[in-house]
């Protein structure tokens, strides 16, 4: 007879979900009795193969292809991910099994998987967010007020929400940004608002309630782009509201940086560096920018190359993965300069 008993749980805080590295993956402990634990381990590792790899997705996929990805999975091609399986703190005493489990993945496969099925994909998540909300009834309208009851929930639960960066709500504020800016989706303002606080990236939230009615608009602002999701509810609990919203701005994030996998540019750029270990360093750093297909040199001269770089997405993502790589690339008309 088998005896069984499995407690499974994930190791992480909650700023993992915002690491620039969407494709690393977490220690899980493993701990079960058995009476055959050598089949019961393959199992759980298996479990943890399918759970690790559905996070990766969720990460980085938008929620429409989360489910086609999934319907794909086998272990097999899940097997063909994985870079390596490690085992820690491993014990086994009578019946006992416990351990610490982490499977890494590679990301260069991951990536040409989504390539080879055409579906969109994002490498990093931006480090804030920054909130606006207005909130509208029969009797108040708050904007930037310590009486609004949504910023001042938030505030006292921002550890749990560390996506989203409060303005001050100052004078300041409310005379950069007005409720009729926010109505007419005057984006001008709405750019300079994002100024003030160093982020390019915003989401703004009207709250009308009208008769124990909720009705709210979620508009995220991002790259000069505006998208909008529009939604009815008979309440809103606090908590599983700023929950939905993180998501949902996660989500419509997504669409406006995905990185499309159908067709490739073209940029021309020139690498400087001072010695061949610099060189190294810096085609080590572009060869990890997930986006870009093929280098090619178009010619040599000291200190410096010519590439042709052939990549997916668009230039801003691009600009914005070397960033993330500590490279430096510059634009000026048509002369690109990639350096460390």
């Amino acid at each position: 007879m088998k005896y069984f008993f499995l407690t499974l749980f994930v190791i992480f805080i909650n700023s993992y979900l915002y690491a620039n590295n969407l494709f690393e993956t977490p220690f899980y402990n493993i701990e079960f009795t058995s009476k055959n634990i050598e089949e019961d381990k393959k199992n759980e590792i298996k479990k943890i193969k399918f759970k690790t790899i559905e996070s990766i997705f969720k990460k980085t996929l938008l929620d429409e292809n989360i489910e086609e990805v999934n319907n794909l999975l086998t272990e097999d091609l899940i097997n063909t991910f994985i870079k390596n399986i490690l085992i820690n703190d491993e014990k086994i005493l009578n019946d006992l099994y416990v351990s610490k489990i982490k499977i890494n993945f590679d990301k260069k496969k991951i990536i040409d998987f989504y390539r080879k099925e055409k579906i969109s994909y994002v490498e990093y998540y931006p480090k804030k967010i920054l909130l606006i909300i207005y909130e509208e009834n029969e009797f108040i309208e708050n904007l930037f007020t310590k009486n609004n009851v949504f910023y001042n929930y938030i505030k006292k639960n921002i550890d749990n929400h560390n996506l989203f960066k409060l303005p001050n709500m100052d004078i300041n504020d409310r005379f950069i940004l007005k409720k009729e800016d926010l109505e007419n989706r005057n984006l001008d303002k709405i750019r300079n608002f994002s100024k003030k606080y160093n982020l390019n990236n915003t989401v703004i939230i009207l709250i009308k309630a009208i008769e124990n009615k909720f009705t709210y608009e979620l508009l995220v602002y991002s790259d000069g782009v505006i998208l909008e999701v529009k939604e009815d509810s008979k309440k809103i609990e606090l908590d599983n509201f700023f929950k939905k919203i993180e998501h949902e701005t996660l989500n419509i994030w997504k669409k406006i940086n995905s990185i499309q996998n159908n067709s490739l540019n073209l940029l021309s750029c020139q690498v400087k560096y001072f010695n061949m270990f610099e060189l190294k360093e810096i085609r080590n750093k572009i060869n990890n920018i997930s986006t870009i297909e093929n280098l090619n040199v178009k010619s040599l001269s000291y200190k410096s190359i010519n590439y042709d770089i052939y990549y997916y997405g668009n230039t801003k993502i691009l600009f914005k993965l070397f960033q993330l790589n500590n490279l430096k690339i510059n634009k000026y008309d048509d002369i690109c300069i990639i350096r460390l």
